[in-house]
């Protein structure tokens, strides 16, 4: 059923700034969904995703009302293999660096740069009268291994979105660390969440992400038939792929990593795991870091890049 497309196959000459689009002839109204993958250069896995995504819908001449179009974001990153150039381009996406680059101002690094042209797109999309409302989704990818999840916002049509989706969802990582590229989106009226969809060089990485870009058509209306056997299989592929209980989490806390600490986390811990006050999380310097909360660990940092060492959720379902 599946036209399979591994990240390890892409090579760099074949990323381009807009992945496909379909229907090619823009010509029924309906809702736009624009897909963003690879906003960090070393998570390839949304970009092979999309590109599967594209030859089912072409190949089954797939009916359907508005558009959906893929997108990749770091550009040079993805070129060479790295999670970014100068900048990480998830934390530069803010309305007032947008409105500064709108006004003609040349971009100063290289993020500011994919920036500018990711903004073209958006805003050619809303200017097109045909399309409405416009929903996205950024695809993301892990260091560790995770089940899938997806995190969003807090603003409350992209909450209600994200939670008609088989999988958990965590809001509100946007109040540690504004400038995501979703983040951006949302301020500016669209709905929609980034998916984590598993650890970097998993395969199954990218099933997920195309189970969800089949998910999110037909949800936001853009399938004439919303159940078709790619939407069916999804579902069950998602529902089968967590071995964390579907539910709603919110952020509570982030550990920061200080220029020159040597932080490192303690082996083993996975997303959405159970934690207890006292509990040795990581160390820092070779201090021990414990815990102060029963709840959950979120995003323990596994990689050398990066200064979010990890995150704290709580349940919003007791």
């Amino acid at each position: 059923m599946q036209h399979l497309i591994h990240s390890a196959s892409l090579k760099p000459t074949e990323f381009k700034r807009l992945i496909g689009e379909y229907p090619l002839v823009h010509t029924s109204p309906g809702p736009a969904l624009l897909v963003s993958a690879g906003v960090h250069g070393n998570e390839p896995s949304g970009i092979a995703a999309l590109i599967r995504v594209f030859n089912q819908l072409e190949m089954n001449n797939i009916q359907m009302k508005g558009r959906i179009m893929g997108v990749s974001g770091n550009l040079q990153a993805l070129k060479k293999g790295v999670r970014l150039i100068d900048q990480d381009l998830n934390r530069i996406c803010t309305p007032e660096r947008a409105e500064k680059l709108e006004k003609g101002h040349p971009p100063d690094f290289a993020e500011e740069a994919e920036f500018r042209e990711l903004l073209q797109i958006i805003n050619s999309l809303k200017r097109d009268p045909i399309y409405d409302p416009l929903f996205f989704m950024d695809l993301h990818t892990t260091s560790s291994q995770t089940t899938p999840y997806i995190s969003v916002n807090k603003q409350e049509k992209s909450f209600s979105f994200a939670k008609t989706f088989p999988l958990p969802v965590a809001r509100g990582i946007e109040q540690f660390i504004p400038g995501h590229f979703d983040h951006y989106l949302s301020l500016m009226g669209h709905v929609g969440f980034t998916l984590e969809a598993g650890q970097h060089t998993d395969e199954k990485s990218i099933d997920h992400h195309v189970a969800v870009i089949w998910l999110a058509l037909a949800k936001a209306g853009l399938l004439l038939n919303p159940d078709n056997e790619f939407v069916e299989h999804s579902r069950q592929l998602l529902e089968q792929s967590s071995h964390v209980k579907k539910g709603n989490y919110e952020v509570f806390y982030r550990y920061n990593i200080a220029p020159g600490e040597i932080f490192k986390m303690e082996p083993g811990f996975k997303n959405f795991q159970p934690i207890k006050t006292g509990e040795l999380l990581a160390t820092s310097d070779n201090k021990p870091i414990y815990s102060e909360w029963d709840a959950y660990i979120f995003l323990p940092l596994y990689q050398q890049q990066g200064s979010d060492g990890f995150f704290v959720v709580k349940s919003l379902d007791s």
